[in-house]
């Protein structure tokens, strides 16, 4: 027999949410990417390219069980495929730039967070919870004209819950491996005293590098006039590493740094690299309850040789998280041998896509394969003994 959804609440902007209802199911998640504040940087960067909801799901009684946000991207497929897919695709663009390009309702947001943006309670019955997200989903899409529902991005202990959508048409995928270092360091001396003799030299290394190169290194919480340094010209970095990605899921525009800095100014953190007074780097990162998440970051790559930018950029802002009471710092994903080397633990994401249509998905599940990696998970890569890093192609994120 099927299960019936759930009563629902659904506003169009994060203005006109029940914070109270809201705060009741997301507080307790700790997830620092559900924050009204996160979720109002994200709506105001992306007004123009983007539209969002916000679901609020209530039991018999009206009493808040989920809660969720939706939006609708336009999403370009190619980018998201592997290298080979998007080298074969190269000459089809050429002679149809929109191929693979279309709009999609996320339940998240469209920035890689590596986690997703969904609370549900303790009392709640998940199924009926992922039958009513179904259907809220689906409603929007068709509304909206999405042809492709997707809901992204889920670690192994939450996509155990999250396969039930497999009975309603969602086809799953692998998504990116998210490194996170646990340990309940107090300072970045505290980690760096706890690794082994070889390592240690080759951090000391790497922040020599930097000194020698010129370049100085300060931290700021998002109040501290982060908002008036964050310049085109410094979000330009940002742009040269997202131009070395390998795959690109979005763009995040200047105002998200800006934004995110005037919403969350005592819990964003930032880590400016200078030379000669001009910003060089960056890295940014959001600072939860007893965790902290490195975000994005950004350099200047005609000075990464000499002053081993990218590995300084990641020690210090690892550094900016390893403070009392935060027990684990993710730091995201690519980099994953520099990354496992350092002390990380990857989990590998999962995400759940459905097209919108009978005939839409019949066709989806033909390519399916192609576009997404459908291998099994993976075990959590280990940290693994140290050799000689070589800068990663693909650094996306600041982590």
């Amino acid at each position: 027999m099927p299960f019936s959804t759930y009563r629902y609440d659904l506003v169009q902007s994060v203005e006109g949410v029940d914070t109270e209802s809201w705060n009741a199911v997301c507080g307790p998640e700790r997830n620092a990417y559900l924050d009204l504040r996160f979720l109002r940087a994200v709506e105001n960067s992306f007004a123009k390219e983007a539209s969002f909801w916000y679901l609020i799901i209530r039991n018999e009684l009206g009493q808040p069980i989920a809660c969720t946000c939706f939006t609708k991207y336009l999403v370009d497929s190619v980018l998201m495929a592997p290298q080979v897919i998007q080298n074969a695709m190269a000459g089809v663009r050429k002679l149809w730039p929109s191929f693979l390009k279309y709009p999609i309702m996320l339940c998240g947001i469209p920035v890689s967070t590596c986690h997703h943006q969904l609370a549900i309670a303790d009392n709640a019955d998940m199924s009926r919870v992922l039958v009513t997200l179904n259907t809220v989903a689906e409603k929007l899409a068709r509304e909206s004209g999405c042809h492709l529902i997707s809901f992204k991005e889920f670690p192994p202990e939450a996509a155990v819950h999250m396969d039930a959508l497999k009975e309603q048409g969602f086809l799953w995928a692998r998504s990116v491996v998210a490194y996170s270092l646990k340990g309940d360091y107090s300072s970045f001396d505290e980690y760096y005293d706890s690794r082994s003799k070889p390592r240690r030299a080759k951090i000391r290394k790497t922040l020599k590098k930097l000194e020698a190169a010129g370049v100085t290194c300060e931290e700021r919480s998002g109040g501290e006039g982060v908002e008036d340094l964050f310049t085109d010209d410094v979000h330009r970095l940002y742009m040269n590493v997202l131009n070395r990605a390998q795959v690109k899921f979005e763009t995040i525009p200047a105002d998200f740094f800006r934004e995110l800095a005037r919403q969350l100014p005592e819990e964003t953190t930032f880590t400016l690299f200078r030379k000669e007074g001009r910003i060089v780097g960056f890295c940014c990162g959001l600072r939860g309850e007893e965790q902290h998440n490195m975000l994005f970051c950004g350099l200047d790559y005609s000075l990464n040789a000499d002053a081993e930018l990218y590995f300084n950029i990641l020690y210090r802002g690892l550094g900016h998280g390893l403070v009392p009471g935060v027990k684990v710092v993710h730091i995201g994903a690519a980099a994953d041998e520099f990354k496992q080397h350092i002390g990380c633990v990857g989990e590998s994401m999962s995400i759940y896509v459905r097209a919108v249509g009978a005939v839409r998905h019949f066709l989806l599940k033909q390519v399916f394969g192609f576009l997404f990696d459908t291998k099994p998970l993976p075990v959590a890569a280990p940290a693994v003994p140290m050799v000689e890093e070589k800068e990663p192609i693909e650094v996306r994120r600041a982590a």
